[in-house]
């Protein structure tokens, strides 16, 4: 079985890939590749018109944005790759934080009081990166995860009525996995000239049947990294003074399992949320993207009228003439 996840069936890059994908079927000896298909999309006409049999579609809702789908059909090669069971375990996790944004007020909000801090930073403190380190193998991916949910939601320059913004909105997100980040970039954040909040992110339990000693060890450097950046250390050898008074938060999880993976998702989406409500702009368009991808359909169509340099690059490459 093949999943095509598309939104609108057109997109230049995905379409090639399937039809790459269709392309290997044949050449493997099956006769109807399309039969092996099935298409998450929000335009179900298209996938029809591509080739896809209507019963072998999952709709989803054009207000649905892709770093949101998860939860909508999308969520389709998730579920079996994991098993409905954990699938639905994750569903649950999110929607236990989805009425805890909806239904808890003030400083008990955990979404509100992370974007309130956000603001903090952003806006007060002039700080323009947030990292994100996972102590935990399983959540390396969450950084990247996350580079889209917030730059792609809030990396705007005007309000939702078309004025510009009163001050920076999303700042860079990047981040890792702890354990290696500690022998890389984490001497930037204890001595170097840039201010950068950083979350870690743990589990209680660990994830393997390793001796409890190496989980142990993890968690003490995750603990320690915080430590250092609040308490810092003074000393008369400026090379080996650590000022300390740098921001960070621990999200420490009883046990890493589906419920509170979704969790985590859903906290990040309406802490994603609660920020551009607190900046008035809108999270869920992205007109940025479109640019590029525009050009680069000039580009294929060979009709793209592009500066000197990109028009050397284009050349050099062997894309023009």
């Amino acid at each position: 079985m093949i999943a095509v996840a598309s939104k609108t069936f057109t997109t230049t890059e995905t379409m090639t890939n399937a039809q790459g994908a269709l392309e290997w079927l044949r050449e493997s000896g099956i006769e109807d590749p399309y039969g092996r298909v099935v298409a998450l999309t929000a335009t179900p006409d298209a996938a029809v018109e591509w080739g896809v049999d209507e019963t072998r579609i999952l709709p989803f809702s054009e207000n649905v944005g892709g770093r949101y789908s998860l939860w909508s059909s999308i969520g389709f090669p998730v579920a079996v790759a994991l098993g409905w069971p954990d699938f639905a375990e994750m569903l649950d996790g999110a929607a236990a934080m989805d009425r805890h944004f909806a239904e808890t007020d003030g400083v008990a909000n955990l979404p509100l009081r992370a974007a309130f801090a956000d603001q903090y930073y952003a806006r007060l403190r002039g700080c323009q990166t947030r990292a994100t380190f996972a102590y935990d193998e399983r959540l390396a991916l969450l950084p990247a995860y996350l580079q889209q949910l917030e730059m792609e939601s809030n990396g705007k320059s005007v309000t939702s009525d078309g004025e510009a913004v009163a001050g920076p909105t999303a700042p860079i997100t990047w981040g890792g996995v702890g354990s290696d980040a500690q022998h890389a970039v984490f001497q930037l954040l204890h001595q170097g000239s840039h201010l950068v909040p950083v979350d870690f992110i743990a589990a209680i339990a660990p994830g393997h049947e390793l001796d409890p000693t190496h989980h142990r060890i993890l968690l003490s450097n995750c603990f320690a990294q915080g430590a250092a950046l609040m308490a810092g250390r003074q000393s008369d050898d400026p090379a080996r003074n650590y000022v300390g008074d740098r921001p960070s938060t621990t999200i420490l999880l009883g046990e890493l399992t589906p419920a509170s993976f979704g969790a985590l998702i859903a906290f990040h989406e309406h802490r994603t949320f609660a920020n551009a409500v607190l900046m008035g702009i809108n999270p869920f368009d992205q007109f940025g993207v479109e640019l590029g991808k525009e050009i680069a359909r000039q580009i294929e169509q060979g009709d793209a009228s592009v500066d000197p340099s990109t028009e050397a690059l284009l050349r050099a490459a062997g894309l023009s003439e």
